[in-house]
């Protein structure tokens, strides 16, 4: 075979990219294209300076010869090297265009025609491909070989290195393989969304200049992914005019975020993407879900992408994947695997893999069936990192990450028992950190799941016991919303379910502690709602339950502390029921239950909190009764305990909001005592924290609600120190919160009573200020306020003494104004009640 110089002396040509062919010694011609050229791109935006590079990388001195123009599918590679064919292909000897399928060598086999090769019938595959080989090394350079869609990993590595013999070719392959140490890589990237817009626009006329801000979600939601924005515009276009629209640009977009693959409105379109003859016409959806085959990937690998595909589509640290998924062993080598071979976008300078929106909606459509399975390990992760024990190990930190990755597998997996769990531990974590919205949003989907799950298997007692608790977490959400008459709702019906499985499994602990619990909901629901004698049959149903599971299983300490909190719930009744004695007893049994639970788990933070709870409901008790220096040392005992679990968990709410409490206590004790300088400062550590949790979590009624009270608060001690315009101040703030807190939730006896009391301390204050006309209608204002607290709540101890109080200030007001008749009235009401 005579080499290349002796070859370059014998061909005879005219000028370059005039003729159609080159005439060889001999007079043998070959043609200058040796296959058809690839079709010219319909739009080209935006890669001009990707067009100079590649063909920089190829003509320069020491250039690359071989180059793997890489990136996503659909990015636009075959574009941008269909356009360098033709822009360059004047600059060439000779130019081939061939579509690696079913694989290189067969690909390339086609080009035996035009060189003039005649096979054997006998010869083999690699023969043959030895034989064009040996026959393309011998045209003249230089020579342009552009291999399309030269995705097979295998396949790249065994036809490289014989392409690479062609010294006198330029080789540019269009590939989503990204790593291979033979060769050289230039990385398509998807286009910018200005230019972007422009293409879309190129091909969708009718498109809206106010219609932007919806293209760069679109452009958002599917990666800046080429082709699919352009079947998107021309789907837009086949519906379209400019003037009248039948499918907005709004609705394609809502489309999508549902799924890229079941859009509400579509229609062929003509596409030049894997087209054998040019252009065909397609569904956006059928070439979306064309554009990856998962079958030819290792089925670990296929389960990874399964994985990646519920994640959110961004930058996931290794790291992170190895907590979530077990430290697999082999978990490193597939996924450098798939960031090779191109599915996924590895980054080595934070050890981080990234999968398009496009690869993770065509897995998720293709492994629809083995979806769920594929992504246990990854549930159960998630699962195990939101455990409501451990949630706040690390101040939240890991726990906000798997909440949030939570969050968007659950969106995408079908029914399942996992996957309701896993939403009832993002609600908790919502719940921990005061973003209750979330948090119903996250039991509102573990509702739907185990409602589902029961429907499809009404006997199964598990499925049955989930959607109980699903019940009990709407109804703790609405209750600390505000939103009583809901929360009883739907405590009834967790109640209705656990009874049910408790009679039918009478031996079963689960169900017999969730019928305890059940009852707690409903004593709480109804103590709120100012049912007292309700509330306390609830309790004392929850107490008994409780007393039993212990003294069945002593050592089982989560049946230990429920004991101690029902003995709790007791006490907080007997009190509201003015029955202190009794009251102080059930405390008292509650504390020395949390002291024993926090002296053997010191660790325990549930513990550490039960016992700084336990603290200050012996202080209020105590103080209730006038034992204001036993009730001080209590509530200086719990606020240390508070103090403690706030520095160590700052990112609780619920522990802020305990050590706000007990600043309360502890400065109503030193304003009991009569120190108002040291009652003063409590409050004001009060209120900035109450102002600090509600400025971050204002849908949180329980937050409001404390605010308000800490304003009350510093008025009732500016006021004792004589500063009566900034007890005005404070009083006025109280009161507004108030009154929002009412119209919000006119049902809750709670608000009506604060509401009741703000319009009591500003009558209060300017009655001492002699303004007798606005005490007065302020306290009418709190009387009518305070005759329907009454009336939700008749055997509420304390609303009974507050409108005993309220009506003796009506009477001791209108008698200072001169209204004796009136005053007398208001007297003879007071008396009436005791």
């Amino acid at each position: 075979m005579p080499g290349q110089q002796h070859a370059d002396k014998l061909y005879n040509i005219g000028s370059v990219g005039e003729a159609t062919f080159v005439t060889y010694a001999g007079g043998r011609q070959i043609p200058r294209h040796l296959s058809l050229p690839p079709f010219q791109p319909e739009v080209f935006l935006g890669r001009e300076d990707d067009l100079q590079a590649i063909r920089e990388r190829l003509f320069s001195p020491g250039g690359h010869l071989l180059l793997l123009m890489n990136g996503e599918g659909g990015v636009g590679k075959t574009s941008l090297a269909a356009r360098y064919y033709h822009a360059c292909s004047r600059e060439y000897q000779h130019s081939a265009w061939v579509l690696s399928e079913p694989d290189t060598a067969t690909a390339l086999l086609a080009l035996a025609a035009p060189l003039g090769l005649e096979f054997e019938n006998t010869m083999q595959t690699g023969e043959r491909l030895h034989m064009l080989l040996e026959a393309l090394a011998n045209l003249s350079r230089p020579c342009l070989l552009v291999i399309d869609n030269a995705n097979d990993l295998s396949d790249l590595e065994a036809c490289c290195p014989q392409l690479q013999r062609c010294s006198n070719f330029h080789v540019l392959f269009t590939t989503r393989i990204a790593e291979y140490a033979a060769a050289e890589f230039y990385r398509i990237r998807p286009l910018p969304v200005e230019t972007a817009l422009k293409a879309f626009r190129t091909h969708y006329t009718a498109f809206d200049p106010a219609e932007e801000p919806i293209f760069r979600e679109l452009y958002e939601a599917v990666g800046g992914n080429t082709l699919v924005l352009e079947l998107f515009a021309k789907n837009l276009a086949h519906f379209n005019t400019k003037l009248k629209k039948r499918y907005l640009l709004a609705e394609l977009r809502r489309d999508v975020e549902k799924s890229l693959l079941n859009l509400s409105a579509s229609e062929a379109v003509s596409i030049r993407y894997q087209a054998r003859e040019g252009i065909r016409k397609a569904r956006p959806e059928d070439v979306i879900a064309a554009m990856y085959d998962l079958s030819q990937l290792p089925g670990e690998e296929q389960r990874l992408l399964s994985v990646l595909a519920v994640l959110p589509a961004e930058r996931i640290a290794y790291a992170l994947l190895e907590r979530l998924l077990g430290e697999e062993e082999t978990l490193d080598q597939h996924l450098l695997s798939l960031a090779r071979k191109g599915w996924l976008e590895y980054s080595e300078g934070d050890s981080s893999f990234k999968i398009s929106p496009v690869v993770q909606e065509v897995t998720r459509h293709k492994h629809a069936a083995r979806l769920l399975q594929d992504c246990r390990t990854l549930i159960r992760g998630l699962i195990s990192g939101l455990n409501p024990e451990t949630i706040h190990a690390d101040n939240y930190r890991q726990a906000a990450v798997y909440a949030r990755l939570g969050e968007a597998v659950t969106a995408v997996l079908p029914t399942d028992d996992d996957v309701a769990t896993l939403c009832q531990n993002i609600g908790n974590y919502h719940q921990d950190t005061g973003n209750l919205s979330l948090s119903l949003r996250a039991y509102e989907t573990m509702h739907t799941i185990q409602a589902a799950l029961c429907t499809a298997e009404p006997d199964n007692a598990n499925f049955k016991n989930g959607l109980a608790i699903s019940y009990s977490t709407l109804g703790e959400t609405h209750s600390a919303l505000g939103n009583l008459t809901q929360a009883l709702t739907f405590f009834e019906q967790f109640n209705r379910l656990i009874q049910e499985l408790h009679e039918a499994y009478p031996s079963n602990v689960e169900f017999k502690n969730g019928l305890a619990i059940s009852y707690e909901r409903l004593g709480n629901t109804h103590s709120a709602l100012g049912n007292l004698p309700q509330a306390l049959a609830f309790f004392v149903r929850y107490n008994q339950l409780k007393k039993e599971l212990h003294e069945a299983d002593p050592a089982n300490v989560s049946f230990k502390h429920g004991l101690a909190i029902s003995y709790s719930t007791l006490g907080d009744t007997h009190r509201a029921l003015g029955n202190l004695p009794q009251a102080l007893a059930f405390f008292e049994q509650y504390n020395q239950l949390e002291k024993e639970l926090y002296e053997a788990y010191p660790a325990n933070v549930s513990f550490k909190n039960g016992l700084a709870i336990s603290y200050s409901k012996l202080g209020e008790t105590h103080s209730a009764l006038g034992n204001l220096q036993q009730a001080l040392a209590f509530f200086e005992q719990c606020n240390q305990l508070d103090n403690e679990l706030h520095e160590a968990y700052p990112s609780n709410v619920s522990f802020k909001n305990g050590l706000a409490i007990s600043y309360e206590k502890l400065g109503d004790t030193h304003s009991a005592l009569g120190n108002l300088p040291q009652a003063l400062a409590f409050f004001e550590q009060e209120t900035q924290l109450f102002e600090e949790l509600h400025e971050a979590y204002p849908a949180n009624v329980s937050f409001k609600n404390g605010l308000a009270i800490s304003y009350s608060k510093l008025g009732d001690t500016h006021s004792a120190l004589g500063n009566l315009p900034q007890a005005l101040a404070f009083f006025e703030q109280y009161n507004q919160l108030e009154k929002e807190l009412h119209e919000a939730y006119p049902s809750n006896v709670s608000f009506k009573n604060g509401l009741a009391i703000s319009y009591y301390k500003l009558g209060q204050l300017h009655e001492q200020q002699g303004d007798l006309e606005k005490a007065f209608e302020y306290f009418k204002q709190d009387l009518h306020m305070t005759e329907l607290a009454y009336q939700s709540s008749p055997s509420h101890a304390q609303f009974r003494k507050n409108l005993k109080i309220s009506y003796n200030q009506m009477g001791d007001i209108s008698s200072k104004m001169g209204k004796t008749a009136l005053a007398e009235s208001y007297y003879q009401q007071a008396k009436a009640l005791g």
